[in-house]
């Protein structure tokens, strides 16, 4: 059986599954996430791999197994063991084009988009629906877990149920080498070249990852150089934008700035509370006033990482079904205590703005919006000031934390604060007072 096929028929057994509402939750939670990477007929067992490999997930599939046995044995033949492998045990090829295996869940209309991620969803869009020369390349850039990968998956997504006849290809940088390596040895690099500069649209994950590897940076290269000639498509991910990859010649850099180049931040309150809004819907469960409160919770103590945030509220759903457990936000911030343990010492933007909101009497939204009252300037100024004193961000990031204010605006807010307390007592211990609550 090939991996296609494999892939093919165990989609077939969760869509055959029981949908009743508790089962349909319990499939959303542990078989979904599980992606088959082998089978072995003889010993009846199929081997899969999922993100989260922990002792919790392998208990919870053998416990429910009874409700995929049926359809599982109707659709392979026979009744098959499941086990989990890591990460290593996942093949890096599987269809004709060897591509990687691109998560089906990894769509456009599952991708939420937000002040932090819109050009880069836009140029995806772009590239997807037609070839768009002035986003070639297009070079998305951002933190861990924000949507990078998801944005490339999309994309071969929607170009293979639309155009089926064009050429896609997904790989991480880290494949790509490995592939390369075995080329080499097998001296079968003339067919390595032949796959991957006969595609018409190459997502390269991760190039961050081909530092310090001569060899795969001039494979790189030469295959960029082949298909941006034929005028085919290339898209590229990475955790720094191009001038910041200091490790890679400067050849390769100029190549990946010539195109567009597009950030995705870490995405605000709002768009937080969407993505987890969007997961409990897909896990089948009703937004009641407990959900909200949950869901408000996790948004608020969980900030940069959008797989951090569906983590949290799978575990917390997860914890609450296993233990028969009323879902209350008490009962979430006890089984999320050892995350917010460490958020809580953490000083973010969104936390910063919150208390300076509460202290003068006002809402967030007036701290991001554009009136320019005295009531509301002089406390803008003074969330900017402490964003800047206590977080990492740079001026242009706080000013997107304020309705997108040019990074001129942000360094005189932070200007004036600054000469101000040199002689101001009162706002001396107005800032004192707002840190406490902070806690820093």
């Amino acid at each position: 059986m090939t991996n296609s096929e494999l892939k093919k028929n165990w989609k077939k057994v969760l869509d055959n599954s029981p949908s009743d509402k508790i089962n349909k939750v319990k499939i959303d939670q542990w078989y979904k996430p599980l992606v088959p990477v082998r089978i072995d007929e003889e010993a009846g067992v199929i081997y899969f791999v999922s993100d989260d490999s922990s002792p919790v997930l392998r208990n919870m599939i053998n416990t429910n197994y009874g409700i995929i046995k049926e359809p599982l044995s109707s659709v392979f033949g026979k009744e098959y063991r499941l086990e989990l492998v890591e990460d290593e045990g996942k093949p890096e090829h599987v269809d004709e084009f060897g591509e990687e295996y691109v998560d089906s869940r990894y769509t456009f209309d599952s991708f939420v988009s937000g002040p932090n991620n819109r050009l880069a969803l836009a140029c995806s869009l772009a590239i997807a629906e037609r070839f768009t020369p002035d986003y070639n390349p297009l070079f998305i850039y951002g933190g861990s877990g924000l949507g990078k990968t998801h944005l490339l998956a999309a994309i071969s997504h929607y170009v293979k149920e639309k155009n089926p006849e064009k050429k896609v290809l997904y790989v991480t940088t880290e494949a790509f080498t490995n592939e390369l390596v075995k080329a080499i040895r097998e001296n079968s690099t003339a067919a390595f070249h032949d796959k991957y500069r006969k595609v018409d649209i190459l997502l390269l994950d991760d190039i961050q990852f081909i530092a310090d590897k001569e060899r795969t940076q001039e494979e790189v290269f030469n295959t960029f150089n082949a298909l941006h000639a034929a005028n085919k498509q290339v898209v590229l991910s990475s955790d720094k934008p191009p001038k910041e990859l200091r490790d890679l010649p400067e050849r390769l850099i100029s190549r990946f700035s010539q195109g567009m180049i597009a950030d995705i931040q870490p995405p605000d309150y709002e768009t937080r509370m969407a993505i987890l809004q969007q997961k409990v819907e897909e896990k089948g469960l009703a937004i009641d006033k407990n959900m909200a409160d949950v869901i408000d919770l996790i948004a608020q103590n969980i900030t940069d990482n959008i797989r951090d945030l569906e983590g949290a509220l799978t575990r917390v759903i997860t914890m609450a079904n296993f233990g028969n457990t009323e879902l209350t936000k008490e009962f979430a911030r006890g089984v999320l205590s050892d995350i917010f343990k460490i958020k809580d010492r953490e000083i973010n933007a969104f936390n910063i703005k919150k208390s300076v909101a509460e202290f003068f009497g006002l809402k967030v939204s007036d701290l991001e919006g554009s009136k320019r009252t005295r009531e509301i300037v002089y406390p803008r100024q003074v969330a900017i000031y402490l964003i800047r004193k206590h977080t990492n961000l740079s001026l242009p990031q706080i000013g997107k934390e304020f309705g997108d204010r040019d990074h001129t605006t942000i360094m005189h807010s932070c200007e004036k604060i600054e000469n101000e307390l040199l002689n101001n007592e009162s706002l001396k211990e107005k800032i004192s007072l707002i840190e406490k609550q902070l806690g820093s």
